[in-house]
């Protein structure tokens, strides 16, 4: 028997019969065997290799099923697993989609017989269900950056085309930026969003509010301190300014948002009276419908501190010298992880060089960049791609910029040996306090090293080189077992290596970072080496002092 067969005769044992759908989806109509009684529902199988689970979705909600449930929306579609989490057999489609059903029978059970699960697996999601749980499509709002101070917010609308959505944000820059980057255009409203906060996880009701009175029934039985502050609002004038009435409250599972229109005649007759507007939004005006909010966090502290389990790089100063193959890439990092963001971050880019055909083989940046300043052409690129970000492209040396050690960190991507050294003797010369990582490319590849420099002590650059009778200075530690090889274009010789090295070096660079921003670079002196590398191994660890350094210990 075909596999196909095969699965539909398993899916007959279980009584799903064949109903109509549209090519190339096969459904099929039966019942989930539940503990508490038979639940109707419809499977949808639209991909035979697996990579999107067959599609369940219950057709009939039974009296013993609770009108809000965790992983069911409300349109009866159930999330029985996790995008990712099971890999489903391609080649043994019965058992997976049987697989499937039992894992959805599992899932209604537990709703039904474990109240506690319920609740609180609806109010770590409780986002998704206050989004998707009402028939009408919630409306598309995105939150920038809002102080923590603040008690209301900027309420602009976004055009693209024909869709709007709204942003939220304190900072009407922010609002700017973000429109320019999502290609829409901004408009200001003369709405105000009131910011409220509460440290209580949402309470689970019956089913949610769909009317005003419906939300403040809620809100008073889930934090009756949030309550009182939302009726405090509603007793003052500024909110019968307007038309249309926003909220977002941040909870400790995300942010919530609604609204609700105001009536143009009352609020004109109750403006020097709002108490009476808020009269009337608990008798009559309470049956009035809600528009519930589905807010995405766009700011600068959601989108790079998100994924990290400690701060990102938000208001430090940050200054990369040198701005080629390594440069660019740990630069296009920098910004991921916060660089240049908050009220005191920059990001600092210097290269005195264009960018030529022969580099872009192996640098971020390509053919729209060509014979442009590379500082230039990437401080234009970063921006685009996060617009959050102050970032400065400087086209001169490094050597000629008077606040080169006006920052936080320097990081030194030229993977020059004679302009790291300058840079470490400047360093020293200054008794700077700031912090100095060198990253450089070894051979043809093969390797990549980085080195942690500050004011604790260890080694410094020139360290890592101790005299040798026969070439002057050798390697202190050293890594290489073959010399690398090097081609010549007329006068110029270049070391040949695939794009593959520098993305190697940049992420050696940022996870020295990310130990700093957790407390510790340690060990300062790192080598990774690609697999099969004819190398040294190295251990990675913090290099002491070279007695008699001319550079740290001139003594």
């Amino acid at each position: 028997m075909s596999k196909l067969g095969e699965s539909l005769r398993a899916l007959k044992a279980r009584g799903f019969a064949p109903i109509a759908a549209r090519s190339p989806a096969r459904s099929f109509k039966g019942e989930l065997v539940c503990k508490r009684g038979k639940v109707n529902a419809r499977l949808t199988i639209s991909d035979w290799d697996f990579l999107n689970y067959p599609h369940i979705q219950i057709l009939e909600r039974q009296a013993f099923l609770p009108e809000l449930m965790p992983h069911v929306d409300v349109a009866g579609n159930l999330c029985y697993f996790a995008p990712g989490s099971v890999t489903l057999d391609r080649y043994d489609p019965a058992t997976a989609i049987l697989q499937c059903l039992d894992q959805a029978t599992a899932i209604l059970d537990r709703i039904c017989l474990d109240s506690s699960y319920r609740v609180a697996d609806i109010q770590n999601e409780f986002p998704a269900h206050w989004e998707y749980g009402q028939l009408l499509p919630p409306r598309q709002v995105l939150l920038g950056e809002i102080k923590r101070s603040a008690t209301t917010a900027n309420y602009f609308i976004l055009e693209t085309g024909d869709k709007k959505r709204a942003l939220i944000s304190n900072s009407p820059d922010e609002a700017t930026r973000l429109a320019n980057a999502l290609g829409a255009k901004l408009k200001s409203s003369h709405f105000q969003c009131w910011i409220l906060r509460t440290r209580t996880l949402p309470a689970v009701p019956q089913e949610m509010p769909t009317t005003i009175k419906a939300l403040f029934d809620w809100i008073k039985i889930w934090d009756q301190a949030l309550y009182t502050r939302i009726q405090n609002i509603l007793g003052q004038r500024d909110y019968l300014k307007q038309s249309y009435l926003p909220f977002a409250i941040e909870t400790p599972v995300g942010w919530l948002g609604f609204g609700f229109d105001l009536d143009r005649m009352r609020r004109e007759t109750y403006r020097r009276d709002p108490k009476k507007y808020r009269q009337y939004l608990h008798t009559k005006g309470g049956s009035q419908n809600l528009f519930r909010m589905a807010i995405k966090q766009v700011s600068a502290s959601f989108v790079h501190n998100r994924n990290l389990s400690y701060e990102d790089l938000q208001d430090k100063r940050v200054t990369v010298v040198g701005c080629g193959a390594i440069g660019s890439f740990v630069a296009q990092a920098l910004v991921r992880l916060g660089a240049g963001t908050g009220e005191r971050g920059i990001l600092k880019i210097i290269d005195s060089d264009k960018l030529g055909p022969e580099n872009l083989g192996r640098h971020a940046l390509g053919f729209p960049s060509l014979f442009r300043y590379k500082t230039e052409a990437l401080q234009e690129e970063l921006l685009r791609l996060f617009p959050h970000s102050k970032v400065i492209g400087i086209a001169s040396s490094a050597f000629e910029y008077k606040q080169l050690f006006d920052a936080d960190l320097i990081i030194d991507a030229t993977g020059e040996e004679a302009v790291s050294e300058l840079l470490n003797g400047l360093r020293l010369n200054r008794d700077a306090k700031i912090p100095v990582l060198h990253v450089w490319i070894r051979g043809n590849g093969e390797a990549v090293q980085a080195l942690w420099t500050d004011a604790t002590g260890g080694g410094c650059y020139r360290c890592l080189t101790i005299p040798d009778s026969n070439h002057h200075r050798k390697e202190r530690f050293e890594l290489l077992k073959t010399a690398s090889f090097q081609y010549t274009d007329g006068c110029r010789a270049f070391t040949p290596y695939a794009v593959s090295a520098p993305l190697h070096a940049s992420a050696l660079a940022i996870d020295m970072i990310c130990s700093w921003l957790q407390g510790s670079p340690s060990p300062k002196f790192r080598t990774r080496s690609v697999e099969g590398a004819d190398v040294y191994k190295l251990r990675n660890h913090d290099p002491s002092k070279l007695k008699s350094c001319p550079a740290c210990d001139p003594t």
